[in-house]
């Protein structure tokens, strides 16, 4: 069944600071690993997608919504990635990279997700994870997104070995940007949380963000790879603290199947 998405229907997503510092910690790092082949796991409105594509990576995008799917499918080159609205479970491909970007906070059982995503990486293979860090940061941008929980480096860790990984990595993320956007952001959606909405519901909608007619060209003038530069070199230099607000992980998929 072909579904029709209209522009209003679609999602409207722009560059935050704290997602283009975010973007450039995972294309740091995947600039160190040989591999072509990539899932993307809640690709929301592909723009990562979009930009692995210029770099010559090929693969799939999934996400549960089909407003994130159709915007995707606008952005994403379909020779290099293939967007479609599914849920893990159904892809039978395995890729030299999964990418699981702001995803695993969502999983109420997070261990059973990983053993999930390890399923579709070829032996010797990488995930990548980018999850929200240190509980002492909970705000309400963790509770309008559906977040269950934000973790601390030992705890992600220990998780990606009962799943079966050899961590290789953690980093730090975003200092000193993310760390000065987060107080905005919480006290910007502060009124925004509904009680009677499920978390399913607040998850749904942690994708994208609504802005008035052409707001999204002003946030792509003002944030973009040329004006974040500074802090693009900025935060590498704190990747191995604790200090940002997001955790960067990688790890192999080095264990054998059925260990």
């Amino acid at each position: 069944m072909t579904e029709t998405h209209t522009l209003a229907n679609l999602l409207t997503w722009y560059p935050t600071p704290s997602y283009l510092v975010k973007r450039r910690a995972i294309l740091d790092v995947l600039a160190r690993i040989s591999a072509r082949s990539v899932l993307e796991v809640g690709c929301g409105a592909g723009d990562l997608l979009r930009e692995l594509g210029k770099r010559g990576y090929t693969g799939r995008g999934i996400d549960l919504s089909a407003e994130a799917v159709a915007t995707a499918r606008l952005k994403v080159n379909p020779s290099c990635f293939f967007v479609e609205q599914t849920e893990l479970g159904e892809i039978d491909e395995q890729f030299e990279v999964v990418i699981a970007s702001e995803v695993l906070e969502h999983c109420l059982d997070d261990v059973a997700f990983l053993l999930g995503l390890r399923e579709r990486i070829v032996e010797g293979g990488h995930l990548l994870l980018t999850v929200p860090a240190h509980m002492a940061k909970w705000g309400d941008n963790d509770e309008l997104c559906g977040h269950v929980r934000r973790y601390e480096r030992d705890q992600l860790w220990q998780i990606l070995e009962q799943a079966g990984f050899k961590p290789l990595l953690i980093y730090s993320y975003g200092v000193p940007i993310y760390n000065l956007m987060k107080p905005f952001y919480d006290h910007a959606v502060a009124g925004k949380i509904r009680e009677e909405e499920v978390i399913e519901e607040r998850t749904a909608k942690s994708g994208g963000m609504k802005l008035l007619p052409g707001g999204e060209i002003l946030f792509g003038l003002l944030f973009n790879d040329f004006t974040m530069f500074l802090f693009y070199l900025l935060q590498r230099c704190f990747y191995r603290t604790d200090l940002g607000n997001g955790y960067l992980a990688v790890a192999l998929n080095s264990a054998t199947r059925g260990s």
